[in-house]
């Protein structure tokens, strides 16, 4: 090893021996993970249903179709489902691209730039600790249901109401104690976890199929037309469900938290993704259709829906069933929120922008003990004082942010030229031998990038359209295209969700119209604009079909969910984003690790890139370099350029 290190220096090859043993040291630390990567692709699976079904079904149900939608809370599931399944298919490609712990954090991290990594992570944390906190009291409710309320009851005469339109009537005691204690269960490790989650999830499943059968039984058609119709709240109605909907669909990112948990993410977390919005779409509907067949939806009862509605038709019996399914799904729901919480935070803390001893991990659970504490204790905190209506609306604002970035950043990434987008397949994979005799060839990026259209430039078809858009940056148009695309959605979902009078009567104003009509060319000007240019054509395990218009699609469906949520919700969200922006600055901003040499995305960012502006604002990112940054997480994807065995054994 020393004779070839001379040979090196001497013949000027310093700058390939510091490559090799920079990217042997990559090889092998880029699998090195303190979580532990157990999980198969069925447990991952299992967890992201176990996530989705369970207060949703149970509860949010009855709520949505007596107040809301009615009838029509079947069209909000689907609705809700289609636009989450639009968001799940992003995810699965970038679960493929980037199999790190985290979600749509690293997603942003790796594509937009740390700033806005920061504000997606900071809002997942908000998710998961309110959908923790909601699922607890939901669990709570339910059991004081079937004790006919008893225990909120004896909780009010002991401790008396709060009277504060912010917080919940009484202090849920029963809601803290259950999550402190599925937290302290998950201190265990993430296999035994896994089981357990597997198990609950298996009898929810079985309980929802007897449901739909049993209750289909008991279906008569009159009550879906009624007085009002089949959707007596009207499609605003509809649409506000959907919002509302969108609740019971947000823990399949879940399984993009596993990333680093799963034996092989870049192939477990698409399929799991798929498989569970697929099933749980399908759930949420029929038990939606279902509930309102078997009783009028007025008479509902949105505490315990399902089991009166067994009830009415003398099938009391049932009730034990239903309830065995509802705690069963609810515990499942509780556990994926508590598992996705620290290890968001982990990814967070671990990259500096939140305090280290958060990035811990413990020697013999491998899961993060000291942060998986805190949050179940702030959890609880939350589940003790607030009511779960205003945690599911607080929630959904953050979610629905998070889905909207990750849609964009696909389109981003399929737009950039291949040679910035250092990714590698598998088959691209093994190492050559060397020629006895002969030197390493200095190696580039470029060496190691799969060959392909480069992507980012204007198809031959469209370069008419340089004397409208002048010479740019290969992939920066796109960029630019799809931040004017989002901006313009939101406008026009806000000018139809607040202004909407003046386009539907009798004589619509003027202005109205006029602002609709350029709104909408706008739109399809950046559709076109989007389509005109190649895409990169890098081989990956899973890809969005029907790029740019899927996530597109995503995106307008996602900021249209957003801008029919309560104003008392975005008054919250900004208060939550000045104190994230406060420890950004203040604490993450000087202690952050994106520029150290060596740091928890050494395998994912191989060069070090100049502070510059994204077209998103990003702080510390300039995006046509941040896109060259990403490569394979995976062990196979980072091959020594030279094996230091094989040149070990020859004789320099």
């Amino acid at each position: 090893m020393t004779g070839l290190r001379q040979r090196l220096l001497v013949e000027g090859w310093s700058g390939t021996w510091d490559r090799m043993s920079r990217t042997k040291k990559v090889a092998t630390d880029a699998m090195d993970t303190p979580l532990n990567r157990c999980l198969s692709t069925l447990d991952i699976t299992l967890l992201g249903i176990g996530h989705m079904v369970g207060a949703g079904i149970y509860v949010l149900t009855g709520t949505v179709a007596k107040d809301t939608a009615g009838p029509a809370i079947v069209l909000s599931f689907l609705l809700a489902g289609f636009a989450s399944f639009l968001s799940a298919l992003c995810y699965a490609e970038f679960g493929a691209r980037v199999p790190k712990a985290g979600s749509a954090y690293v997603y942003t991290y790796v594509t937009i730039g740390e700033f806005w990594a920061f504000v997606i992570g900071w809002n997942i944390i908000l998710e998961h600790m309110i959908g923790a906190a909601s699922v607890s009291r939901a669990w709570s409710g339910y059991l004081d249901s079937l004790f006919d309320g008893a225990l909120s009851n004896a909780t009010i005469t002991s401790v008396g109401e709060m009277h504060s339109e912010f917080l919940a009537p009484y202090p849920d005691f029963l809601a803290f104690a259950v999550t402190l204690v599925y937290c302290a269960f998950l201190t265990m490790g993430v296999k035994g976890s896994a089981y357990f989650n597997s198990v609950f999830t298996l009898i929810n499943l079985c309980v929802i199929t007897f449901v739909i059968a049993v209750g289909m039984s008991y279906a008569d058609i009159a009550n879906w037309n009624l007085e009002g119709g089949f959707i007596p709240f009207g499609f605003s109605g509809v649409i506000s469900g959907a919002a509302t909907c969108f609740y019971a669909f947000v823990g399949f990112d879940s399984i993009a938290t596993a990333g680093e948990e799963a034996r092989d993410p870049a192939r477990s977390i698409p399929r799991a993704t798929l498989v569970s919005m697929s099933v749980v779409t399908v759930g949420y509907v029929m038990v939606g259709a279902t509930l309102t067949l078997m009783v009028p939806y007025y008479t509902l009862n949105p505490a315990a829906a399902l089991p009166d509605a067994f009830a009415s038709h003398g099938a009391k019996w049932a009730k034990y069933v239903v309830s065995v399914g509802a705690i069963c799904g609810m515990t499942t729901t509780l556990f994926g929120s508590l598992f996705s919480l620290p290890r968001c935070v982990y990814a967070m803390a671990a990259d500096g922008l939140l305090f280290s001893w958060l990035a811990r991990v413990s020697d013999k659970t491998k899961v993060p003990i000291i942060t998986l504490i805190l949050c179940g204790i702030l959890s609880a905190f939350i589940a003790l004082f607030f009511d779960i209506e205003k945690l599911v609306e607080f929630m959904s604002i953050g979610t629905l942010m998070a889905y909207t970035i990750v849609s964009a950043s696909v389109i981003i990434l399929r737009y950039q030229p291949a040679s910035r987008c250092n990714i590698k397949s598998p088959s691209h994979t093994q190492a050559t031998t060397p020629t006895p005799g002969a030197l390493p060839t200095p190696t580039t990026p470029m060496d190691e990038m799969i060959k392909g259209d480069e992507g980012g430039e204007l198809r031959s078809s469209c370069r008419w359209l340089i004397r409208v858009l002048g010479k740019r940056e290969a992939g920066s148009v796109v960029a630019w295209a799809v931040v004017i695309f989002t901006t313009c959605s939101s406008a026009l979902s806000t000018l139809l969700q607040f202004g909407g009078n003046f386009l539907t009567m009798p004589y619509p104003s003027p202005w109205a119209i006029i602002i609709a009509v350029m709104l909408v060319f706008i739109l399809a000007i950046s559709v076109v604009v989007i389509v005109a240019h190649r895409q990169n054509q890098i081989a990956l395990s899973f890809s969005v079909p029907l790029v740019p218009l899927v996530p597109l699609i995503s995106i307008f469906f996602n900021v249209g969910l957003m801008v029919h949520l309560n104003p008392m919700t975005w008054i919250r969200f900004i208060v939550w984003m000045v104190i994230g922006l406060l420890v950004y600055f203040i604490y993450g901003q000087h202690h952050s690790r994106e520029g150290e040499p060596i740091s928890s995305y050494s395998t994912l960012l191989t060069e070090p890139t100049p502070a510059g502006n994204t077209v998103f604002g990003a702080v510390q990112h300039t995006l046509s370099h941040v896109t060259s940054k990403i490569t394979s997480a995976t062990a196979e994807d980072k091959i020594p350029i030279v094996d230091e065995e094989v040149v070990g054994d020859r004789d320099l």
